[in-house]
């Protein structure tokens, strides 16, 4: 691993137990991220699942994974982190599913010798990637003919500062869409950076790697002050304190950006 990977490795090590621990992602719906509507509510997902060979990229717990495999489908996952496999493995095991589980740096997908699969997915890894172009080649190379790439990543908006103003309420302040703040986070082995680009970038390189757009969605979160409680469980797949705390922000800007892509031959 070069330095950068060691760092994002001893980040999610540290980070895996404190984040499960305070958040709560289902099984029971595919999320695309905190607070969002599921993928299947949006039509996302492919028709038939049974059968269906499946990779998940930057993993984590592996929710996503797991719910696939619960309606039939061979699934892998890939995390960098040791400490996230074990969690999706030990999640593997409460939900009575089979998972294939591999640790390694995301963007070193080529190395493992996966073969092809017909659905291909990830939910904000790639604004962790340290080449993301690199990164969607190498998932649209793993696709079969006619298979699906299904990305939701970091919205380059919500990067902005979220400011209170005291005449005009609270607002969104970015210096430059271009170029989107990069996020440092601080971990035992050094920085872990978090970067969003704008949309027509992420579209032009999933294009540049020869893939079909079929649809680019920026989903607002669901109705959460007009839902009970166990409303909020059953249609919110992905939830916690840290999340709500955001909610008006993420009510007002898009979270994630949300591509469907097809590779055609």
């Amino acid at each position: 691993m070069n330095k950068e990977e060691r760092a994002a490795k001893a980040y999610w090590d540290g980070v895996a137990a404190k984040y499960a621990r305070e958040t709560r992602i289902s099984t029971d719906a595919f999320h695309l991220g905190p607070l969002l509507p599921s993928a299947g509510r949006l039509g996302l997902l492919p028709r038939r699942l049974k059968g269906r060979r499946c990779l998940e990229i930057g993993c984590g717990g592996a929710q996503n994974s797991v719910f696939l495999a619960k309606r039939g489908a061979h699934c892998t996952a890939v995390d960098i982190a040791a400490a996230q496999v074990r969690q999706a493995r030990a999640l593997a095991r409460r939900e009575r599913v089979a998972l294939t589980l591999r640790c390694c740096p995301m963007d070193r997908i080529r190395t493992l010798g996966l073969g092809r699969f017909s659905f291909v997915h990830s939910v904000f890894a790639l604004p962790f990637s340290t080449d993301p172009e690199s990164l969607l080649a190498a998932a649209a190379d793993l696709l079969r003919p006619r298979g699906t790439l299904l990305l939701s990543t970091a919205h380059p908006l919500f990067q902005g500062e979220w400011l209170e103003l005291d005449r005009e309420g609270p607002g969104l302040f970015l210096p430059e869409y271009f170029r989107p703040p990069v996020e440092a986070r601080r971990g035992p082995a050094g920085f872990v950076r978090y970067r969003a680009w704008p949309i027509s970038t992420v579209t032009e390189w999933l294009r540049a790697a020869g893939l079909r757009l079929d649809r680019i969605l920026e989903p607002a979160p669901l109705p959460l002050h007009a839902m009970r409680p166990a409303q909020i469980r059953r249609r919110v797949p992905y939830d916690g304190v840290a999340w709500r705390e955001l909610y008006e922000k993420i009510a007002r800007v898009p979270i994630a950006l949300v591509v469907l892509a097809r590779r055609a031959s």
